[in-house]
């Protein structure tokens, strides 16, 4: 397929800045952590979770829009593809409270985290994710199995796009119920996977060339026989109105004998489908005639150009690469990847704080996260099976910087557990006496028992004619057991003290450079090219500031140089 390449200086570039999978697994953790309950009538999520969750994906809160131009927000998009995913649950049917409900409410309507379906989309690769939530997209969503007729880019605005809709008036009758969308969106999409990647192309032309080529690629040429004896299908684009007027007043059909119906019917759903589907996953950029639209509604001929992304064509074809993990000496954990890698991400912000805003886009996803001392034991503490130096050469496929090692093995040990207990005592004995049983707890050892009331437990074993030892610890330190008791904890002896030898140790010097950013844009860029080009350095996110060894200067300067048509840097 050749089409005409078009400048777009003249026109209004729009790219979708979100990353579906970033945000898909965002929404999860939010509501995986909370118990939080849509609202009774409305349905909708609670006006203080949506700030947060904005805040959380960096989107603007939602505003109020009339009913003719509804837009869906896009934390509610994320939502509904995480319901069609299986991923959450809710319920979006309600019930009517009585005959006079003129509108359904949704009591105690919980949005649950499906941990099952979860886990196993978390084991796919994340090229795997993409498909699936691409085949998720191509199909009918839970609404359609009752109103196929209206879910579809015909009528429903995209997110990320601009366009109006067409009049949804009789849409239940006609051709459009018998209509395959998900045939046209696959077939839409295997037909632009050839288009040559960053290249402007017109989208008149891609409606020329369907014309041409496919004009039957939406209605089949034989229109089919109505479904039942009150239907007739009377005309091919029946279903599609036109108007002048905003509110669709005096809108009528488009007659099938117009020499522009393909343009005024299927040229008006590729504009639509393009800045549906492909622009929500960031398999396009658009741009639009900015000059306002002065013709007949639903608006034709606005969305003038569109390029393939490079990401689209990984995602058509397959080509997938594995993420890419760097530990760097300065405790830094540095993830490249060309599709969002969840379930690496999820392991290494269990171990450290995401030490930069993390750049996602067409090209790549790269996360900056700093390995912590509190985070590392925490994690250790909730899975003692973890080996966090295991689990890091694992992902990085390399040894670990020996200064990194060194310190992670002295976290591993302030990842032990204990249970402070007040009031309680450790009683050393094989076996108690039955009038002491009623005291015991807990039974930690073969000879080891954890009793409470140790003043009553303590007269029992008196009583019974035994010798028991008590030992009170002070605040500071353990109070070491007598020699003469059987104990297995430490005794009273003279600490025998060897004095060693000196050990030579040669120190060397080491110079740093430390560069301060007034600008937060700056700080992340320079982190980030300074991680592609594997130079070690530690950066202060209160203060803005990177830091280098002298010896690193030449890579700092490099990056500098990369950055030039971006920044132009002075340095003091």
């Amino acid at each position: 397929m050749e089409l005409e390449h078009i400048d777009p200086q003249t026109f209004t570039i729009v790219s979708n800045e979100r990353d579906i999978l970033c945000d898909l697994f965002t929404y999860l953790d939010y509501f995986g952590e909370r118990s939080v309950k849509r609202m009774t009538r409305s349905n909708e999520i609670p006006s203080g979770d949506m700030q947060r969750l904005c805040k959380l994906m960096g989107v603007e809160t939602p505003q109020k829009d009339d009913w003719h131009s509804f837009r869906m927000h896009w934390v509610d998009f994320i939502g509904h593809l995480a319901l069609r995913l299986k991923l959450v649950t809710y319920d979006i049917k309600g019930t009517y409270r009585g005959y006079s409900s003129s509108e359904p409410s949704f009591i105690d309507n919980y949005i649950v985290v499906n941990q099952a379906p979860l886990q196993k989309f978390l084991e796919l690769t994340p090229m795997a994710q993409e498909k699936h939530i691409l085949e998720t997209l191509i199909h009918p969503s839970m609404r359609q199995e009752y109103d196929n007729y209206s879910n579809n880019e015909f009528y429903e605005r995209s997110v990320p796009g601009r366009l109006d809709a067409f009049s949804i008036r009789g849409s239940a009758t006609g051709i459009m119920p018998m209509l395959d969308f998900p045939q046209v969106r696959g077939f839409l999409l295997d037909l632009l996977k050839d288009c040559p990647v960053g290249q402007w192309f017109s989208t008149n032309a891609l409606i020329a060339y369907l014309k041409t080529n496919h004009r039957y690629f939406i209605i089949p040429e034989k229109l089919p026989a109505a479904r039942n004896k009150w239907e007739t299908i009377s005309a091919r684009y029946s279903n599609f109105y036109e108007g002048m007027d905003e509110w669709r007043h005096d809108e009528k059909p488009i007659p099938d004998s117009a020499p522009d119906a393909f343009e005024r019917v299927e040229g008006r759903y590729v504009e639509r489908f393009l800045e549906n589907i492909p622009l929500l996953m960031q398999f396009v950029d658009v741009a639009y005639d900015p000059k306002p639209y002065a013709g007949p509604l639903p608006s034709t001929g606005t969305l003038k150009a569109f390029r393939i992304t490079e990401r689209f064509q990984r995602v058509m074809n397959g080509q997938e690469s594995a993420p890419r993990v760097t530990v760097q000496p300065n405790f830094d954990v540095v993830i490249e990847a060309d599709t969002y890698p969840a379930a690496i991400i999820r392991q290494v912000s269990a171990l450290g704080e995401q030490a930069s805003s993390p750049q996602s886009g067409h090209g790549a996803y790269v996360g900056i996260y700093l390995l912590q001392k509190a985070r590392v034991a925490a994690a250790q503490v909730k899975d003692p099976k973890l080996d966090v130096i295991q689990l890091l050469k694992k992902l990085s496929g390399r040894k670990l910087p020996q200064n990194v090692q060194v310190e992670l093995e002295e976290w591993a040990g302030h990842a032990d557990q204990f249970t402070l207990y007040e009031g309680f005592a450790l009683l050393e004995m094989a076996e108690l006496p039955p009038e002491a049983e009623k005291f015991s707890v807990e039974r930690i050892a073969p000879n080891m028992h954890l009793v409470r009331n140790p003043e009553k437990v303590f007269a029992v074993l008196e009583t019974r004619g035994d010798a028991p030892i008590r030992i009170q610890h002070q605040g500071v330190k353990f109070t070491q057991v007598a020699e003469a008791a059987q104990s297995v904890f430490p005794k009273e002896k003279a600490a025998v003290e060897t004095q060693k030898a000196a050990i030579w140790v040669k120190l060397t010097r080491v110079i740093t450079i430390s560069y301060q950013f007034p600008q937060a844009e700056a700080f992340d860029a320079i982190q980030k090219v300074l991680a592609s080009l594997r130079c070690p350095f530690q950066s202060d996110l209160v203060t803005k500031t990177v830091s280098i060894q002298q010896k690193e200067q030449e890579k700092f300067n490099e990056a500098v140089e990369k950055l030039a048509d971006e920044f132009k840097f002075e340095i003091e």
